[in-house]
């Protein structure tokens, strides 16, 4: 009975100070004292081979494991939310929702069309009583954008991918603007203690006992160990409330550790080890699965060197961070020590985050809608036939600054809301309904080879710049301007029909250049119209149409106008009156089109205006810039009259200026006015 109660007392004792060793050597901080909730799920990012983002295969799943079977749901049950400052904007993003006994996949569409520089936090949400009978509340799981998009190794790793990345990531990134999501070591150290028949005299054959600490990053708040297939070994973990900054655990019975002798010649001790690998899996608060991390239980001498604390060795500092690609490349000892401590299962956890360019293609009104919210987008491409008719007014709205190009809007279009003044382009694009043009009093819409089979309505803009080149609006242009206005047409297309019809429905002065066919022109009733026509083409003519009560007209009109056929009393006509410089009168023209292309395309090609031949210029004129640095201080704006050759240099992207050329000829100043813009892409 002594000798049971020594026993006794030598376990206890020497428990106490494993306790006391093992708070100095595995612990610094003490953990949460106060367990989180578990939530009934945990979940992950699964890669897809199937799903792709930007032409690159291996985008992620969500796939979420509940603690029991769940309904079959449907997208209408989940949606996904960006976490913008003081706002939450919902995203659809969601392409499928499969659930299958107690699994739940979600896969993801149209991410190129996210803008996650704004905020790279989301979250999925699963709407309260979906799942089962008692599931009471939503269930938010958030992610980065970065779990869901080709990972490095489906990106940089994956071979035959070298045109991929040229053409779709290094067209529009440097390396330095690659950027690398390095996830945290979620455990950063785990150490052992492995008492061989017990903690007394091994001949009483006792059960084998350990110890395991694991320190973990904070985020980790629960922890899942497994040790083979025997659930006696299975534990699932809060945080240690006894000092350990991550998680504790005992375990007995452990089976005999395999032993090999020491291998002098490749510098490895004796060592014994567990037949077995040990899993432990961290997890959020959240539920997320962060990490899985598989080692077997070792000690070095059974009897005497039992504790081990070398289970994980790499440097924690150089992850939980975002680096450059260049970094990669420029650093083969980075790169090695984030590989070495990095499972090559786990290559894809390592987010990949980059620019997928200024323009973009859409095929359908979601995309389109996506693409407008994202102002990295300067040239969005049309890809289909898109049908607005869904929206407030059949009417697609488009308020910032962009171009778009081809295809066809089924419905109205806006451009602008009146309220900033915007610079909108409509390039190549068909409106089956009605063109409303509020691009702001000093703001611009250039409308090229586009056709509207409704009405066109000009509502604001600036008093140089609503420019409509081979353009045509069935139902005509109704004036509604809350501002002056000028209009500025030109075609280089001679099947299109230059007549149209003008609705005079503002008192505000429109002015209108470059009429080449029969402008009919109406005025609404009670409105005192004021118009304005000039630099018209061979052809231009101002037809009279409906002038309502109490309307009347002032037209003024240049020498080459035909205004013959006007006979009503209410319309006030008269030539203008003829502009002059230092003495010479002047003659206006203007460059049919618009000229559009990159800062360094002006810059080293420049463009040559063929179209100078159209506008009957005498031979003798030698046209120069009028103002050089009309895009900025810093730029030059040259024109060489012999070869016809215009370029700009030190032009920043993105905006665009009416380039005046002026010379003199047979005691003349000739000035063109040239559409100019110097375009992101």
């Amino acid at each position: 009975m002594k000798q049971l109660l020594k026993m006794a007392f030598a376990l206890v004792l020497m428990i106490s100070v494993f306790g006391v060793s093992l708070k100095a050597d595995a612990a610094t901080t003490p953990g949460n004292t106060v367990p989180v909730e578990k939530k009934p799920y945990e979940y992950e990012f699964v890669v897809d081979p199937a799903k792709e983002y930007n032409g690159f295969s291996g985008a992620k799943d969500l796939v979420v494991t509940f603690d029991k079977n769940i309904n079959s749901i449907t997208r209408n049950d989940v949606y996904v939310e960006q976490l913008v400052t003081d706002q939450i904007e919902k995203l659809p993003i969601i392409d499928e929702v499969i659930a299958s006994g107690n699994t739940l996949r979600v896969s993801f569409k149209n991410l190129e069309f996210i803008n996650y520089s704004k905020e790279e936090n989301f979250r999925l949400v699963i709407k309260e009583g979906s799942l089962y009978f008692d599931h009471l509340t939503d269930y938010d799981l958030p992610f980065k954008i970065y779990d869901l998009l080709p990972g490095f190794e489906s990106t940089f790793v994956t071979n035959g991918n070298a045109e991929l990345i040229n053409n779709n990531i290094f067209k529009h990134n440097e390396p330095r603007q690659v950027l690398i999501q390095i996830p945290p070591v979620y455990m950063t150290k785990i150490e052992t203690i492995h008492r061989y028949k017990g903690v007394t005299d091994p001949t009483k054959n006792a059960p084998n006992l350990s110890n395991i600490d694991v320190e973990a990053d904070a985020v980790a708040t629960r922890l899942k160990v497994r040790l083979g297939n025997n659930s006696q070994y299975e534990r699932d973990l809060d945080r240690s409330i006894s000092g350990v900054n991550g998680f504790s655990m005992g375990q007995a019975g452990i089976e005999e550790l395999t032993c090999k002798d020491e291998d002098k010649e490749n510098g490895v001790p004796a060592q014994c080890e567990a037949s077995d690998d040990f899993q432990l899996t961290a997890y959020s608060k959240d539920g997320r699965k962060l990490a899985t991390k598989n080692f077997k239980m070792r000690v070095n001498d059974r009897e005497k060197d039992y504790k081990i604390n070398d289970y994980v060795k790499v440097n924690a500092k150089l992850f939980g961070k975002s680096v450059s690609l260049y970094e990669l490349m420029s650093s083969p000892v980075l790169l090695d020590q984030i590989m070495q401590g990095t499972e090559v299962s786990a290559l894809d956890n390592l987010g990949v985050t980059y620019s997928v360019g200024n323009t973009i293609k859409v095929e359908n009104l979601e995309q389109l809608q996506l693409a407008l919210a994202n102002e990295q987008f300067k040239i969005i491409e049309l890809s289909n036939d898109i049908n607005v008719n869904s929206l407030p007014n059949d009417t697609l709205v488009i308020d910032r600054n962009v171009t778009l190009k081809g295809g066809t809007i089924t419905g109205n279009l806006k451009l602008g809301e009146g309220t900033a003044n915007r610079t909108i382009r409509l390039d190549g694009t068909t409106i089956n309904g009605d063109l409303t043009i509020d691009v702001g009093a000093e703001g611009t819409a250039i409308v090229s080879t586009s056709t509207v089979t409704g009405t066109t309505n000009v509502v604001s803009g600036d008093v140089k710049s609503i420019h409509l080149h081979d353009f045509s609006s069935a139902n005509g242009i109704n004036m509604e301007n809350t501002t002056p206005v000028r209009i500025v047409m030109s075609y280089s297309d001679n099947s299109i029909n230059k007549n149209f019809g003008l609705t005079m429905a503002s008192s505000q002065k429109v002015t209108l250049e470059g009429l080449s066919g029969e402008a009919t022109v109406s005025v609404k009733e009670g409105i005192p119209a004021n118009l304005e026509v000039k630099n018209g083409a061979s052809g231009a003519k101002i037809i009279e149409g409906t002038t309502g009560s109490g309307a009347s007209m002032n037209l003024s009109h240049s020498d080459e106008v035909d205004v013959t056929a006007i006979t009503s009393p209410e319309w006030t006509v008269k030539k203008l009156e003829t502009v002059y410089e230092e003495g010479k009168e002047v003659i206006l023209k203007n460059y049919n089109g618009e000229l559009s292309d990159t800062s360094q395309k002006w810059a080293s090609q420049g463009r040559v205006l063929n179209d100078l031949t159209n506008l009957q210029l005498p031979d003798t004129l030698n046209l120069d810039v009028e103002d050089a640095t009309i895009f900025g201080s810093e730029s030059i704006v040259s024109f060489e009259s012999q070869t016809r050759l215009l370029k700009i240099t030190g032009a920043s992207e993105n905006q665009s200026a009416t380039v005046i050329l002026k010379g003199e000829a047979n005691g003349k100043v000739y000035k063109v006015a040239v559409l100019v813009t110097i375009s992101n892409d």
